[in-house]
């Protein structure tokens, strides 16, 4: 059932029931921040919310404290299983998809184009920036007061989702900014810990998408995942944390980092202006945002540069 912003209030106003929230797999901050938000949020409402956190991302959430809300499992029989971030069931952790199967009551809140995962209860705004940005419009809705610690949650995931206010944000965005800092948030250590500040491995992966990004009417760049320093980065930190500095490159229009594991290729579309990376990604079997998608397959190097040319070639006309 899709719902309004009066409905999914009202539906988690409801809840009687323990809660489990869960991101998506390779959480990214957007995903992390507003799992935690949401539910310390719901615990301040008087309910009883827990979350499940990939252990390679534990590390990631220290910072902020919520240990006592974090878990590696679900053992309940009885309870309401939110999705967060995340728009089709298959990008869920492989453990969690079992909780969905068994929960009770299922509900999925999240910003990403065309919604698939089946949920009894669906709250799905593309135009928001993050999850996070809709997190904050909930907690709004429901009166509940917003405390230092949520307000960095939230802060963080915005300003990560959108790479610095970049990509997606609005007036809307902006303004909940504001708000939040009001809260005596640190700001500057929150951006520079989670936005800007690059580890030596990511630093050499920036390094080599600049020597070696080739431009044959798209901007492209392959990376070995099987070597270092390529292995040893997730996918979801080259996607946040490198690919944004290469499109800091005027020229750049288009970009299409493939991410190749052998069989497999996974791959980011990062655009700007016109430039509809959403789109592309479809007919790559993904998809995403406007300026920021993503695809998974087994097609060839080759045959995906021939079908990002095409892409290129078709709207030019």
């Amino acid at each position: 059932m899709i719902l309004i912003m009066n409905e999914i209030v009202d539906v988690l106003k409801k809840i009687n029931n323990n809660i489990y929230i869960s991101g998506h797999k390779k959480a990214d901050c957007d995903s992390l921040f507003s799992s935690l938000a949401l539910a310390l949020l719901l615990n301040d409402m008087g309910k009883t919310c827990k979350v499940y956190i990939e252990k390679e991302d534990i590390e990631k959430v220290e910072y902020f404290q919520c240990n006592d809300i974090i878990v590696d499992d679900i053992v309940d029989d009885n309870f309401t299983f939110i999705l967060l971030d995340l728009n089709k069931i298959e990008r869920l952790p492989d453990k969690m998809i079992y909780a969905f199967q068994k929960a009770t009551t299922t509900i999925n809140i999240d910003h990403h184009i065309k919604n698939n995962t089946k949920s009894k209860f669906v709250y799905s705004f593309e135009e928001k920036s993050s999850t996070c940005e809709i997190i904050y419009d909930i907690a709004s809705e429901l009166q509940v007061k917003i405390s230092s610690k949520i307000a960095e949650l939230l802060f963080t995931g915005i300003v990560s989702d959108t790479n610095m206010l970049v990509n997606n944000a609005d007036y809307n965005t902006f303004l909940i900014l504001s708000h939040l800092l009001k809260k005596n948030i640190d700001k500057d250590f929150l951006i520079n810990k989670y936005v800007i500040e690059k580890t030596e491995e990511e630093m050499k992966i920036i390094a080599y998408m600049i020597n070696n990004i080739i431009f044959d009417e798209v901007y492209y760049v392959v990376l070995d995942m099987k070597r270092e320093p390529f292995r040893s980065v997730s996918y979801v930190d080259i996607s946040k944390k490198c690919i944004p500095t290469i499109m800091s490159d005027e020229n750049i229009n288009i970009l299409i980092v493939i991410m190749d594991y052998g069989i497999k290729k996974k791959g980011e579309i990062r655009s700007k202006g016109k430039i509809d990376s959403e789109k592309l990604a479809n007919i790559l079997t993904g998809g995403g945002h406007f300026h920021a998608a993503g695809f998974s397959n087994k097609k060839s190097i080759d045959e995906i540069i021939d079908i990002s040319k095409k892409y290129m070639g078709d709207i030019s006309v």
